[in-house]
C-alpha cells in the first residue's frame, strides 16, 4: 500500500473501475470519511463508473439525523450525489446491533438498486481486520473463518469490495485532518458492552507484546491461502467421492473420505451437511469435526442428526439425508446411534 493514499487513488479502486456505478458506505466517521475523499480524489483523476454516496440513520440516537446531513453535505461539497437512508419499523428486544447491520445493508441493498450501482465500497481498514481475527479467534473458527474478512465479499445480498483492510486507521484519520473535516464520533465506538470494543482496547496491549494490527492481518492472509488450498482439494474430492441419490440425499464413499486429510475431509462433510439440509446459517465448525471422527471409527454408525441431516454409515458408503421438520430442533447437535 504506497504511504500517500491520496498519491494514487486509481489504483486503490482498479478492482472495481470496470462495475456499472460504486456506491460508498459513509457514516461520517473519520474512516468512512477518508473513503468519500479517496473516492473523490479517484473521480478527479480517472474516468469512473457513477459513484454514489449512501449514510443510514438508524433511528437509534438523536444525534444521527444530523450526522447524515453533514455526510450528505460533504459529499456534495466533493461533487458526489448522495443518499440519506432511514431504518424504519419496529425494533428488536435484542440483539439491536445485528438487525441495524442488517438493515443498513438492506437500505444500501435497494438504493443501489434504485442507482444502478452493483458493488458496495466499505472502509472496513487494517485495525477491523485486526479485531475480526481476534473475535473469531476467541470464538473457536477455523481456518475458513481466521482468514478474516475479504476484500470481495457478499453481506446481506451486497456484493462488497473492502479497499482499505491493510490500511492503518491513523493514516485514514490523517486524510480526513488534512481536508479540513471534523469526523462524527459514535459513542457506540466506546461502548465496552460490545465486543469489537473490548478486543479494540485490547490491541495496543497485544502490540506491545508484538502481535500487532499488521501481524494479524499477516496471519489472516496466511490463513486466507490455507483455506483456498483446502477449498481446491474439497472441489476435488467432492467430484470424485460424492453422488446424488434423490432431491435432498447424497452417498459419499467411505474409503476415499478417510484418505482425505482431516481438514479436507471436514470441510467436504461441511458441504454436503450445506447442501443436502438446506441451511444456510454457518456451521459449528466442532460439531462437524466431531461427526468426522465418529465416521473414522471401525464400528457401523447408524445415525447421527446434525444441521438438519441423518448421516450414517456402513463401512463402504456415508449416506446423507435431509432430516424430516420434527427433528429440526436439535440439528445442533450431534445426536449418534449406532449398532
Amino acid at each position: 500500500m504506497p504511504g500517500d493514499l491520496t498519491a494514487d487513488p486509481v489504483a486503490l479502486f482498479a478492482p472495481v473501475a470496470g462495475r456499472r456505478g460504486v456506491g460508498l458506505a459513509v457514516s461520517g466517521g473519520p474512516d468512512s470519511l477518508a473513503l468519500l475523499l479517496l473516492a473523490a480524489a479517484w473521480r478527479r483523476q480517472s474516468s469512473t463508473p457513477p459513484l454514489f454516496v449512501y449514510s443510514v440513520d438508524h433511528g437509534l440516537r438523536a444525534e444521527a439525523a444530523d450526522e447524515v446531513r453533514f455526510v450528505l453535505e460533504t459529499a456534495r461539497h466533493q461533487q458526489l450525489p448522495a443518499r440519506g437512508l432511514r431504518w424504519e419499523g419496529p425494533r428488536p428486544t435484542s440483539g439491536i446491533q445485528a438487525a441495524a447491520r442488517q438493515a443498513r445493508y438492506r437500505l444500501m441493498r435497494d438504493a443501489m438498486a434504485a442507482d444502478g450501482a452493483d458493488v458496495l465500497v466499505t472502509a472496513h481498514h487494517l485495525g477491523d481486520q485486526a479485531e475480526t481475527v481476534l473475535m473469531r479467534l476467541a470464538h473457536g473458527s477455523g481456518i475458513e473463518g481466521l482468514r478474516g474478512m475479504d476484500r470481495f465479499a457478499t453481506v446481506e445480498g451486497c456484493d462488497l469490495f473492502r479497499p482499505l483492510l491493510g490500511v492503518a486507521p491513523d493514516r485514514l484519520g490523517q486524510i480526513v485532518t488534512a481536508a479540513g473535516l471534523t469526523p462524527v464520533s459514535d459513542p457506540s465506538n466506546l461502548d465496552d458492552d460490545y465486543e469489537r470494543v473490548r478486543w479494540r482496547r485490547m490491541l495496543p496491549l497485544l502490540a506491545a507484546q508484538g502481535l500487532d494490527a499488521e501481524r494479524l492481518s499477516r496471519f489472516a492472509r496466511r490463513m486466507g491461502e490455507a483455506d483456498a488450498m483446502i477449498e481446491r482439494q474439497a472441489d476435488a474430492a467432492r467430484q470424485g467421492l460424492v453422488r446424488a441419490a434423490g432431491p435432498h440425499a447424497c452417498r459419499i464413499e467411505h474409503a476415499g473420505f478417510a484418505r482425505l486429510d482431516r481438514p479436507v475431509a471436514v470441510r467436504l462433510l461441511a458441504r454436503v451437511l450445506a447442501e443436502v439440509g438446506g441451511q444456510r446459517k454457518p456451521h459449528a465448525l466442532g460439531a462437524i469435526e466431531t461427526l468426522h471422527d465418529k465416521l473414522m471409527l471401525p464400528t457401523v454408525l447408524r445415525r447421527a442428526s446434525l444441521h438438519g441431516c441423518l448421516v450414517g454409515s456402513d463401512g463402504t458408503e456415508i449416506t446423507v439425508n435431509r432430516e424430516g421438520a420434527r427433528r429440526r430442533s436439535g440439528a445442533g447437535n450431534v445426536v449418534v446411534t449406532r449398532n
